[in-house]
């Protein structure tokens, strides 16, 4: 029998809709079913926003299933149709799709059925076998006052179909323990690095943001360091909180072997989580779960979540690692996605992200005075204030020492408590031994944790200790990639080693990956490779951001066109002077102008100011190349010897 194929066609592609493919050349283009059904409906509804509550109730109407599953569909749908530019599906953020081609409509040329007359009858009753029986389905097997010949065929039909379903079941069989090698066995031997990603919310709450973040920072803390696999901390991932972020994408950029991706659902008080461990090569699924919980469950979702995914990926757990695993700073909600937002608005590193992120820290304490977690986070928001001359020193200790001793009274075994501990140590006590003892510790209790690893290679420079510094600052960067804090730390550590080729090298990669980053400065390490010309650029570029005029730039640059590098900073001296009760320049800087120009006394005077103010900056006096011209002098002596350096 011979019957016309519907076929949809749009930009060199032919939907066929009787033979359920899509092809391209007259060759079919793999498409996964649901992936087919997407694609189907945003043909069959071109030119209009179809949103993605629109489409999942289309494909999967009797399930409840998330973004995820949609976000996936769109990613097999765009790499069939070769769409990475977006021209034919166009994506309307947070709301949905628009399919842009236009549609042509025919039919191709009919095909053959696979069935002859003499097996039509068979035909149909299978067919009728693969839907949901009606109330007469019994006419079509024998009862009750059949006549034999009734029996007869009906026993052919049968065994029909039993020949049928028992070589599709064989065939099922033979696939599903094919994909299962795959899937379970194949990918673990080779994954020793994870993405946790923020798991995505699917309500439109601010607050659920945060959620998702925290959700994924949660999960970091308790799979870092568990049978020696790699997990990227939270600051390295917080960047893909879109909805349409791709997961394998971002497990790619972050150079790992799997990523764990989830998505949060709200329904009033309960939620569904849905999360996926997927094979960062192939995409293949590892493992996958859903919880349907109250929303004030989460932590024991996280709790079975982590767990989880360390027997799918086979890692052996000692009777410590299953405590950690299991361990909670709060059960306050509320005060959970508070700290979360704290840490996010920490990691800029500015003025204003430092402060809100106090702000927040400060909340989740009001909501749980017993979040130990909260009281480190909110020191280790003070001390970049202080060193970046935001608040004074003193006002960063008299918040920091209580805010301390508070969250080791808490927790005695909190790693980030002791990294602010050993953070406050090296920068105000100037207390060399006490801050290595709390650096170790943090190690200890977290192998990986993250403010020591940025911090500790800063104390091992200051004790002479190049080499051990670099290593840490490494491990930094190996264990946070995409971090341009961890980046522009090693660079630090490079030229306080006196490896200026390294670190000149190293603070151009980071400017390539973060262009705007701010806390680069080249100009010093220029300055150290007798690149004048350079050195002046880098110069005038931290000028520009700490908001000089233009004016003061230009005449900065004439000067040193005309009377050269001595004659720059002679400029900048007489720049110095006439904004100094307007806009005084902090301490060091004020010093190494005066270092640069030749005088000793006052570049030694604003040092001894410094000191008086006791500015964080001068741990670095013994280890900074910008001091050189001043080491032989015994006022410079004395001074390394009263911050402890000598």
């Amino acid at each position: 029998m011979s019957q016309p194929q519907q076929v949809r066609s749009f930009a060199g592609f032919e939907l066929n809709l009787d033979r359920v493919c899509l092809l391209r050349d007259g060759g079919e283009v793999k498409l996964r079913p649901k992936s087919y059904e997407t694609l189907k409906y945003l043909v069959e509804n071109p030119g209009r926003l179809v949103t993605k509550a629109e489409l999942i109730q289309a494909v999967w109407p009797d399930s409840f299933v998330t973004d995820d599953s949609l976000v996936q569909c769109m990613h097999d749908i765009r790499r069939a149709l070769g769409d990475d530019s977006r021209r034919c599906i166009k994506t309307v953020p947070r709301r949905g799709y628009i399919f842009e081609p236009e549609i042509g409509v025919a039919e191709s040329a009919p095909t053959k059925s696979v069935y002859s007359e003499s097996t039509e009858s068979v035909k149909v009753v299978i067919e009728h076998t693969t839907d949901f029986p009606d109330k007469d389905s019994t006419r079509a097997l024998p009862g009750i006052g059949a006549t034999a010949r009734d029996w007869t065929i009906n026993w052919k039909v049968l065994a029909g179909i039993l020949m049928v379903i028992t070589t599709g079941t064989f065939i099922w069989y033979t696939r599903s323990r094919s994909n299962n090698a795959k899937v379970i066995g194949a990918p673990l031997s080779n994954i020793k690095s994870i993405a946790v990603l923020p798991f995505k919310p699917l309500n439109t709450d601010e607050n659920d943001k945060y959620l998702g973040l925290a959700m994924a920072d949660t999960l970091i803390t308790r799979l870092s360091g568990l049978g020696g696999i790699i997990v990227r901390p939270t600051s390295s991932v917080q960047q893909y909180t879109s909805p349409e972020q791709d997961s394998l994408g971002a497990g790619r950029e972050q150079r790992v072997d799997a990523v764990l991706e989830g998505s949060i659902q709200r329904l009033g008080d309960k939620m569904r989580v849905t999360v996926r461990l997927l094979s960062v090569l192939d995409g293949s699924p590892i493992w996958a779960d859903k919880y349907d919980e109250r929303r004030t469950e989460i932590f024991a979702v996280q709790d079975a979540i982590s767990e989880k995914v360390a027997t799918a990926l086979e890692l052996k757990l000692t009777s410590e690692d299953r405590k950690r695993m299991s361990k909670r700073y709060t059960e306050n909600l509320e005060a959970y996605q508070f700290y979360i937002r704290g840490v996010f608005l920490r990691s800029q590193l500015t003025e204003e992200g430092l402060k809100k992120s106090i702000e927040c820290f400060q909340k989740a304490i009001q909501l749980d005075p017993n979040y130990a977690l909260a009281y480190a986070g909110q020191a280790s928001s003070n001390s970049p204030l202080a060193y970046m001359n935001f608040i004074s020193v003193k006002e960063a200790e008299a918040r920091n020492r209580p805010l301390i001793a508070k969250a080791l009274e808490l927790d005695d075994t909190l790693a980030e408590a002791h990294a602010a501990l050993g953070e406050f140590r090296l920068f105000i006590d100037w207390d060399w031994e006490g801050a290595e003892q709390e650096f170790k510790r943090a190690l200890e209790l977290r192998a990986n944790e993250q403010l020591t690893h940025l911090l500790y290679p800063d104390l091992l420079l200051i004790k002479g200790r190049p080499d051990e510094a670099l290593a840490m600052s490494k491990a930094a960067l190996e264990q946070d990639p995409f971090s341009a804090r961890a980046g522009k730390a090693l660079a630090h550590t490079y030229y306080f080693a006196g490896q200026y080729d390294q670190a000149l090298e190293q603070s151009l990669k980071t400017l390539e990956l973060f262009p705007n980053y701010h806390m680069i400065h080249l100009g010093p390490i220029y300055k150290q490779k007798g690149m004048y010309d350079k050195a002046v650029d880098g110069y005038l570029e931290m000028e520009a951001r700490s908001g000089v005029a233009a004016a003061e730039i230009a005449a900065l640059r004439h000067a040193y066109a005309v009377s050269g590098w001595r004659g720059f900073w002679q400029k900048r001296l007489e720049l110095m002077n006439a904004s100094a009760k307007q806009q005084p320049l902090p301490l060091i800087y004020q010093a190494e102008i005066y270092t640069q120009v030749g005088d000793k006394d006052q570049a030694l005077e604003s040092l001894e100011k410094a000191y008086n103010k006791h500015d964080m900056s001068l741990v670095f006096l013994s280890a900074d190349p910008s001091w050189e011209s001043l080491r032989a002098d015994p006022r410079f002596t004395k001074l390394l010897q009263r911050v402890g350096l000598n």
